[in-house]
């Protein structure tokens, strides 16, 4: 029996939910293998990270470490490997997007044994099942005896995603994770997006990957795996789940499958959850279809509020008339509405931002955010901020404040101006916000308020935006 550590390298950024794709790795080689895998979670762990990590190799003794890395967790990753190989003889494999973007520039890490440049679940299980010799093991690179570099073909992705196990949440510390994601649990029912956004890494990794990239699992899948959790996480605090597709709607009869199944097992009565949506295919008949059945909010990427940048630049292919009418019809049915924005475009003028917060000031969404435009690897995005030299590299070491710090200027925008209007953007949220909440709950408002920066930021490492969970979004929930 092998065993691995599976790692998030989440030491300096935050997240509000568990891993999806590490408890699924886990599970996977806990459940359809003679192996065993475990979670090391640091988001609670963040200030003693090494201290956290050594106590986990040593009492689970594992013969690999595995990462999973996101471009802006990349540098975290290689200093929290650096130290492992100080102090431990383990060899090191490195998987998740920017392994599979970035296969060269992460396997070049003289740290970094191998890597998996596709979906991880098969590749582990043949990997462990042969005592992780990597030869002929499709869907891996890794280094020889002599330094050199081999490169395994690729692996097709999994068709039929019912195969895989339902994710394993048992190493995550989920009463505090409840705490701080107003008691959501993430769920998946598909993996892959069809659609070509150009500052998304989807498009990027359709053209690395064999097979269908958009797969659904089926609504009886779902509908067991929800009846565990309710069973599994209810009196943890569980009251909510995320789905965690790119595009929950993608298809309108399983969205309809869906709802209809989940109303017949009274799930809506104690369950409620929220989702992904994209504006042109939001309808009447979807939306009604996913409130009747316990949704009570929708998120939606808007991006910009100037066409020429969101459907020339973005490529989104989104009109204005579709967003409204998407926001509209879910007000309608008594959905919440959040909604994404993007900052910092190449081509973008301050005149064009601007317009982006007027749209957003003129839609009144329950929820905005406003990302500083992150140029990630490989996606037409990063090679168009290229060509006209706008990446400034030094940004990346600092990538996971990629919200709050720019880390491009546009053609027509200085980076000092993308921060003074990120700066006033911030201001007019914050103001947005404290009318809202002194609307809602008046003095309670303030209470909580002090609260979370007295209490909970302090306790959990939570960024200030983490306020609008501890007490706008607990009132809208009725908490």
């Amino acid at each position: 029996m092998m065993k691995i550590l599976l790692v998030e390298p989440n030491i300096e950024g935050y997240t509000l939910m568990p891993s999806m794709s590490l408890a699924i790795l886990k599970s996977y080689v806990n459940n359809r293998t003679k192996h065993k895998a475990e979670i090391a979670d640091f988001i609670f762990n963040k200030k003693n990270w090494k201290e956290y990590l050594k106590m986990k190799i040593e009492r689970f003794q594992p013969d690999i470490v595995g990462f999973s890395v996101m471009s802006f967790t990349y540098n975290q990753a290689l200093r929290m490997t650096r130290f492992i190989k100080k102090n431990y003889n383990l060899l090191i494999i490195y998987g998740g997007i920017h392994a599979i973007l970035m296969p060269e520039q992460t396997i070049n890490n003289k740290e970094v044994d191998m890597i998996c440049t596709c979906e991880g679940e098969e590749v582990l299980k043949e990997l462990l099942d042969k005592n992780l010799n990597c030869k002929n093991v499709r869907g891996i690179w890794y280094k020889d005896k002599e330094g050199k570099i081999i490169r395994n073909i690729n692996r097709k992705l999994i068709q039929n995603l019912d195969k895989l196990p339902f994710p394993d949440f048992d190493d995550y510390d989920l009463k505090k994770y409840f705490l701080i994601s107003n008691h959501n649990l993430p769920i998946m029912a598909s993996r892959g997006c069809p659609y070509n956004c150009t500052y998304c890494s989807n498009h990027a990794i359709k053209k690395k990957l064999k097979g269908k990239y958009v797969r659904f699992r089926s609504v009886k899948s779902i509908i067991d795996e929800i009846e565990l959790r309710i069973k599994q996480y209810s009196n943890k605090g569980m009251r909510y789940l995320f789905f965690y597709d790119d595009i929950f709607i993608l298809n309108k009869k399983f969205v309809f499958d869906f709802c209809k199944k989940f109303k017949e097992k009274g799930f809506d009565k104690v369950i409620k959850w929220n989702a992904n949506v994209r504006a042109n295919l939001v309808t009447d008949e979807i939306i009604n279809a996913m409130k009747d059945a316990g949704c009570y909010e929708v998120r939606m990427g808007v991006e910009a509020g100037n066409d020429y940048i969101r459907n020339e630049v973005y490529k989104k292919d989104i009109s204005k008339e579709q967003i409204f009418n998407a926001v509209n019809i879910a007000k309608k049915y008594g959905i919440r509405v959040r909604l994404n924005f993007i900052v910092g475009a190449p081509y973008e003028t301050p005149e064009m931002i601007k317009e982006t917060v007027d749209l957003a000031d003129k839609i009144n969404a329950d929820y905005e955010l406003f990302a500083i435009l992150m140029p990630l690897p490989e996606t037409e995005m990063k090679e168009l901020c290229e060509k006209e030299g706008l990446i400034e590299q030094e940004g990346f070491r600092n990538s996971h404040e990629m919200y709050i710090d720019p880390v491009i200027r546009t053609k027509y925008t200085t980076r000092k101006q993308i921060k003074k209007i990120v700066r006033n953007i911030r201001i007019y949220q914050i103001k947005k916000y404290l009318s809202r909440g002194i609307r809602m709950k008046g003095f309670v408002f303030l209470w909580d308020l002090l609260a979370f920066f007295v209490y909970y930021r302090v306790k959990y490492g939570l960024e200030i935006d983490n306020a609008f969970r501890f007490t706008i979004n607990k009132y809208y929930l009725g908490r």
